[in-house]
């Protein structure tokens, strides 16, 4: 089961995409576990993951979120265009890619 960290800046968007990204996986017969957080909530659970996503608002602390995980977990920025557009699929199998 892939463990995937969804971080936003306030948490209402990632939910919704979280949940999107739920049903694609189940479209493919993929177990995930996906939960949204926020950027100041992060360092609780980032350690527990597989992979994180993160939200176009918070592009600038890409770097943060790469000291904070794993040296072995991929850290993706979700493009503009995908979140904006809940390209969901899109951005699944480019996690699942990288995992």
């Amino acid at each position: 089961m892939k463990k995937i960290i969804l971080c936003c800046k306030a948490g209402v968007t990632s939910n919704m995409f979280a949940s999107a990204l739920k049903d694609e996986a189940s479209k493919i017969g993929v177990e995930i576990i996906i939960w949204a957080t926020t950027e100041t909530m992060i360092e609780y659970s980032i350690e527990q993951a597989d992979i994180i996503l993160v939200t176009p608002q918070l592009r600038s602390s890409i770097g943060k979120f790469e000291d904070l995980a794993r040296p072995e977990t991929p850290v993706i920025l979700i493009s503009d265009e995908d979140f904006t557009q809940f390209n969901a699929k899109k951005v699944l199998e480019e996690a699942l890619a990288q995992i």
